[in-house]
């Protein structure tokens, strides 16, 4: 009876299907797509970048970068709309009061208008800002009456435009110690570095800077960011009365001590200087076929002749050296 049972008892067969992705599946196809399809878009965005002109960039950097905070709002890294009143403390406005710009750093150029200026015009602009630096290196080399100051003046291509650095040594200075009044010196070097400018069709910046010394003038309520900001606007009135256009000074900054060439000595006379930085993409108006025919600088306005006089004096408050 027994050995019947075994006849009777089924047999099972188990069947595997093998083949597919194994035990991966086919997931690893879609992740590797995706991978292919983002990197596609990474090379797509460098190429992109790499061909646009510089005009654009900054476009794009001055598009994401915050201004000013909003009412009742919290902006990037700052508490929005908060300014200080004497009477109710802390007040919540729109903005802040508009104050004396100095002391504020550059974040970038805004051109007059970005849609007139081409890439092609952006080309022709940097070549003729290298074309101003060589000629006017050589300049310097050759004029006897600065040669002696070659030390004072640095020269460099930057992306905001041609910077000029008029610095201090400890044999020339550009100013009076502790005031805004040019010495003999200094208006030579203002002086010589008017034709360089004149070869660029471009608004310009002055920033004036101090070293880390205090002035000792007896007045708390005049520093360095006072001096800094008056000896840029001595810079900038000289700068008129020796040919430059009135009109071409777009902004004139004071920093005092906060951004120095040497900052593990503060009080380096070379930290005392003066800036000129002549800004890429911002043209004023120049007569038309100037400075080699270089496309975006707009026609000048017929000079009106009852346009005043520039100011041939400085006036800054006295301290003691």
């Amino acid at each position: 009876m027994a050995q019947n049972k075994d006849e009777k008892r089924p047999i099972i067969i188990k069947k595997i299907k093998k083949g597919g992705g194994g035990h991966h599946g086919g997931a690893w196809k879609v992740a590797y797509a995706d991978f292919v399809t983002a990197m596609m878009a990474f090379f797509l965005m460098l190429w992109l970048i790499a061909t646009s002109s510089q005009v654009t960039k900054q476009g794009l950097a001055d598009y994401f970068t915050p201004t000013r905070g909003i009412r009742g709002q919290m902006g990037i890294g700052f508490e929005g709309g908060q300014t200080v009143s004497e009477k109710e403390g802390i007040k919540k406005l729109d903005s802040a009061p508009p104050n004396l710009v100095t002391g504020a750093t550059p974040s970038g150029v805004i051109p007059e208008d970005p849609e007139k200026i081409s890439y092609t015009e952006a080309e022709a602009e940097s070549a003729l800002f290298e074309k101003a630096k060589t000629s006017a290196e050589k300049a310097i080399e050759s004029d006897p009456e600065i040669k002696n100051y070659q030390e004072n003046i640095f020269l460099e291509q930057t992306p905001e435009g041609l910077k000029i650095e008029l610095m201090d040594s400890d044999k020339t200075a550009l100013f009076v110690a502790g005031r805004a009044e040019l010495t003999p010196a200094g208006q030579t070097l203002i002086a010589r570095m008017v034709p360089i400018i004149k070869q660029l069709p471009n608004y310009m910046t002055i920033t004036g800077h101090t070293d880390a010394s205090p002035l000792d003038n007896n007045n708390a309520s005049y520093t360095n960011w006072e001096l800094s900001g008056d000896r840029a606007n001595a810079a900038r009135r000289f700068f008129i009365k020796s040919g430059i256009e009135p009109e071409r000074p777009k902004r004139v900054i004071g920093m005092a001590d906060r951004d120095p060439l040497d900052r593990e000595d503060p009080r380096n006379p070379k930290n005392r200087r003066l800036t000129i930085i002549m800004l890429k993409g911002s043209h004023i108006a120049l007569p038309e076929g100037a400075f080699g025919g270089l496309g975006g600088a707009p026609a000048a306005p017929k000079p009106s002749p009852e346009a005043p006089a520039a100011p041939t004096t400085e006036s800054a408050p006295t301290a003691s050296p």
